[in-house]
């Protein structure tokens, strides 16, 4: 994904990365309904009204991580009041879900910063009832003056397929592209 125009606006207003590229990522999930796929009432195939992210945590004195979940709240703003709160209130804990309470419908995202990647595959053991996607947000490079940002999706093809991704991925730089530039 080209980040340039997104890093500069959140540099501008000293906004942290992390939490912007979570909440964009969840505001495009919301939109797309076959990425909100998951078996409800137990077993059942449905699609979730919305999706909460469930995001990694590094504690770089173990090297461990956690993951910790965060309601959105009504835009960029909520979220961000939401996502300061919670690293305050269980950031530090070292367990791997800190904060209780955890819904059915939260997409897994891991933003690992320091690591680059062309491409990134998870391999899930019993994975086949997990219908939500999985992403993992990589280290921005500088390339031809512009920042490049890799983003890795690992989905269930029971829910969605090709076409669903390419939409993912067109939805995503439209949401960096304009971040900022009106009310998120």
């Amino acid at each position: 994904m080209d980040v340039t125009a997104f890093r500069g606006r959140l540099k501008e207003r000293g906004t942290p990365f992390a939490p912007a590229v979570i909440y964009s990522i969840c505001a495009v999930v919301n939109r797309l309904p076959a990425l909100r796929m998951g078996l409800l009432d137990g077993d059942q195939p449905g699609i979730w009204d919305g999706v909460l992210p469930l995001y990694t945590v590094f504690h770089p004195e173990t090297e461990t991580f956690s993951a910790l979940w965060t309601e959105l709240g009504d835009d960029f703003g909520g979220f961000l009041s939401n996502y300061h709160a919670d690293a305050q209130g269980y950031g530090s804990l070292l367990e791997y879900l800190p904060k209780p309470g955890a819904p059915p419908h939260v997409l897994n995202i891991s933003v690992a910063p320091w690591l680059g990647f062309s491409a990134f595959e998870l391999k899930i053991q019993d994975g086949a009832d997990s219908l939500l996607p999985i992403f993992t947000v990589g280290q921005y490079q500088e390339s031809a003056g512009r920042l490049l940002m890799p983003v890795a999706v690992h989905a269930n093809h029971a829910a969605c397929d090709g076409f669903h991704i390419a939409q993912f991925y067109r939805e995503l730089q439209r949401e960096l592209d304009r971040f900022g530039k009106t009310p998120t």
